[in-house]
């Protein structure tokens, strides 16, 4: 089984144990603003991924309204194609926010771990990709963000994730230039506000990520210049396959309004789907359940460990939590075993805890010398040791010895 980019780490001693209803197990990932947790639902006992801030302590304002925000695009772009909010509570001491938890590797992870992708299977996700951007452009939001590492692909579709930095076009007007530079569209570089033409440029170059193995815009190595090539719409898609050419250079048009729209997108990846289908006459591996029967094998292989690496944690962490052996017991009393504090447990058994605290052993201060301790040497001159004298007898009392 190949390894996992995502695996559930262990929780630290400063992470909070309880969000709301949802009881943290383990620790998923972790972003510039926010970090990612595994839950457990108490009432349910079904898994979550729940998110919250980073800020330690008290969030600030500023960062109550941008996560605030993102809760209310996240209810509004529910659809097939994204995270299913199950519930948040943005005003909480620690915001946060639960969605269903999804164990899919992302389309950055499939391409370093995999390779490129066929023709067919780029037009694939390109149409689902399209129709996740009609839902969101329609509720009237756009992603600013997308790019392979907020595409997960489970067996039966893509999920659209992080919306941490959307626009909702009637809730905020900031132009800052946000996301990840090599998918940034051209206006985005330059400043301007962000569009829902904005994030058909990001598709196109995340096509040519899928299919080439890098983005469009040139390596440069240097930040700044590469916003500079990025602003001027400078692309590099000699490696882009045949098939796939004429859908990603119409998203990576200069002119904002020259672009396709999400439907007209489809389309062109439908097409582009067929073409590549006939020019390779079908075949190929794939998962099965999945939605592209032609995915790589080496994709598919990676999609079924996310699967079952998704079963063994539900089987692991999920169900109610069990109640205390013999049901709780009343305050100030011990369960029926006679173990005070049996309900709670260590490592999923219960311990006990000893009836009578162990009396505590005072240490008494030893008494010290008021004088300083010290050894006194007297030299004693060399020659013969003299004899002892012999004790003088004792007279009669009272008198004076002669």
């Amino acid at each position: 089984m190949p390894d996992l980019g995502v695996t559930p780490a262990p929780l630290h001693r400063a992470d909070p144990r309880h969000l709301g209803p949802y009881r943290l197990v383990a620790r998923l990932s972790a972003g510039g603003m926010g970090r990612v947790y595994l839950a457990v639902e108490t009432g349910t006992g079904e898994l979550a991924a729940v998110k919250t801030l980073l800020a330690q302590g008290e969030a600030g304002d500023a960062d109550r309204a941008r996560f605030a925000r993102e809760v209310g695009v996240a209810r509004r772009v529910a659809g097939p194609h994204t995270a299913r909010v199950r519930a948040a509570d943005p005003e909480a001491p620690r915001p946060w926010l639960a969605t269903d938890y999804v164990s899919a590797p992302s389309l950055a992870e499939l391409t370093a771990r995999g390779g490129p992708a066929d023709p067919a299977t780029v037009a694939g996700l390109a149409a689902d990709c399209a129709t996740a951007l009609e839902a969101l452009h329609a509720a009237g939001v756009v992603h600013r963000d997308l790019k392979p590492q907020n595409v997960l692909l489970p067996a039966d579709g893509i999920r659209v994730i992080d919306f941490g930095i959307s626009h909702a076009t009637d809730l905020t007007r900031t132009r800052l230039t946000l996301g990840t530079l090599a998918y940034i569209a051209p206006e985005q570089a330059r400043g301007e506000p962000a569009t829902p033409a904005c994030d058909v440029y990001a598709l196109g170059a995340t096509l040519c990520t899928l299919a080439t193995g890098r983005p469009p815009a040139p390596d440069t190595g240097d930040p700044v210049r590469l916003l500079a090539l990025v602003a001027r719409g400078a692309v590099e898609l000699d490696a882009v396959p045949e098939p796939l050419l004429g859908l990603v250079r119409a998203c990576l048009v200069l002119d904002p309004t020259a672009r396709p729209q999400p439907g007209e997108l489809r389309e062109l990846a439908q097409e582009a789907g067929a073409a590549a289908a006939a020019s390779d006459g079908g075949g190929g591996g794939g998962a099965a359940g999945s939605a592209w029967p032609g995915m790589p094998d080496r994709w598919a292989g990676i999609v079924l460990a996310y699967q079952r690496q998704g079963r063994e944690l539900a089987e692991r962490y999920g169900g109610t939590e069990p109640a205390p052996p013999g049901g709780p017991a009343p305050a100030g009393q011990a369960g029926p075993a006679g173990a005070a504090g049996r309900g709670r447990s260590h490592g999923g058994r219960p311990y006990r805890r000893r009836l009578r605290p162990r009396r505590p052993r005072l240490k008494r201060p030893r008494p010290r010398c008021p004088y300083p301790r010290r050894r006194l040497w007297i030299p004693v001159p060399p020659g013969p040791v003299p004899a002892p004298r012999s004790p003088r007898p004792a007279g009669p009392r009272g008198a004076t010895p002669g």
